[in-house]
């Protein structure tokens, strides 16, 4: 007999009510400053003593890719430089440190304008004059598990909390070639499983480039601050997109739903609107970073998304030319199947987290090759 769907939503109120009474105890919120301070305090510990101090800890604002690329440099270990990596892309669309900022006066509007102007004028050019290339996309997937009780056939089967952990590693070609981003085949992954399944990332290499300035430009874009960049000071802008003018499409796999008495998956795919920031070098308009973070309905089925690009010069062949070298994505979900009797619309289950590291490495100029082969046998005479 099917239990209705009050007396499941009363159970699972209960479940619920004792799985927040054993949740994991709150993060140590920290300062980059006082990430900085803490692991050269702790120089000399092993790297599973590190890695675990780490899993602790919670960013208040986001690591500058100077100081996340030294603090690694530094650890002992896999562990501890994983576990580094997930405190940073988890704080990746929150603001700089204070010592990232520079205190120059704020540009007037003749300066925001040409600035503007600048940055469209590089993202237009800069794609247009890239050559062909091959890059190697390096993945890294980390999930977290919700503290879960689960109202099943036979009783309840409880799930303990872990938290984000690395679930797939995965290396692709991708090649840019007469102005289009392929991906191609994946190459080895250490788990034996591909990252269909999960948050996925493209378009690094234009398209995200290219809609999210299209959008702001129609939007709204403010100037947010001065930033010490790589090789000088950086000027940000905030923009903002309204859903309505919106070509950003949320996309994940996938969602669980109660269909005909049976749980089926579909691939969640909303647009929405976002808002972001973008880094820049005030004289050429090169982009060294940019930033996107979707505007969500908290509780939601996807309820958060965001995407960061970092770009720095990278020589292809013998050109020098500004690509992306390192990305991060982040979403939370709420995959779980509903119990027996609740649709999908009333039961939504905790939210989950899925964080995406990727690194673009090993560029090369593409270059394609055509080799004529005689016929050894000679001509036909038929």
């Amino acid at each position: 007999m099917k239990r209705s769907v009050a007396a499941v939503a009363l159970a699972l109120a209960g479940l619920y009510g004792l799985a927040q009474s054993q949740s994991p105890a709150a993060p140590e919120k920290v300062s980059a400053e006082q990430l900085t301070a803490m692991l050269a305090d702790d120089a000399g510990k092993d790297d599973a003593h590190l890695a675990a101090e780490l899993q602790g800890l919670q960013l208040t604002e986001r690591l500058g890719a100077g100081r996340l690329a030294r603090l690694n440099a530094a650890l002992p270990g896999e562990k501890s430089r994983e576990a580094l990596v997930i405190l940073a892309d988890s704080a990746a669309l929150l603001g700089p440190a204070q010592a990232d900022t520079v205190a120059n006066p704020n540009p007037d509007a003749a300066a925001l304008r040409q600035m503007l102007v600048n940055v469209v004028n590089y993202a237009n050019g800069a794609l247009h004059g890239l050559p062909n290339f091959v890059a190697t996309r390096a993945t890294i997937a980390f999930e977290d598990r919700p503290k879960e009780d689960v109202l099943g056939s036979t009783g309840i089967v409880s799930y303990s909390y872990l938290p984000l952990h690395m679930v797939k590693r995965d290396s692709a070609e991708v090649t840019y070639r007469n102005g289009k981003e392929v991906l191609e085949a994946s190459g080895k992954d250490e788990r034996k499983s591909s990252l269909a399944h999960g948050l996925q990332t493209a378009g690094e290499f234009g398209p995200f480039l290219n809609t999210v300035l299209a959008d702001a430009v129609k939007g709204k874009i403010t100037w947010a601050r001065w930033e010490q960049g790589t090789d000088g000071t950086d000027g940000v802008f905030h923009y903002e997109v309204r859903k309505d003018a919106s070509h950003y499409v949320v996309q994940f796999c996938c969602i669980s739903e109660d269909v005909s008495e049976s749980i089926a998956t579909h691939v969640y795919s909303e647009k929405a609107g976002y808002h972001g920031e973008i880094v820049f070098n005030p004289t050429t308009g090169a982009v060294h970073r940019i930033s996107v973070e979707a505007e969500l309905v908290p509780g939601e089925l996807v309820e958060g998304a965001g995407m960061v690009v970092e770009y720095a010069p990278v020589l292809v062949g013998s050109k020098t030319v500004v690509l992306p070298v390192r990305s991060a994505s982040i979403l939370r979900a709420h995959t779980t199947a509903p119990p027996e009797g609740m649709h999908m619309a009333v039961f939504k289950g905790p939210a989950k987290t899925f964080l995406n590291d990727v690194a673009f490495e090993n560029y090369r100029e593409f270059r394609g090759e055509m080799r004529i082969v005689s016929d050894p046998a000679g001509p036909s005479n038929q």
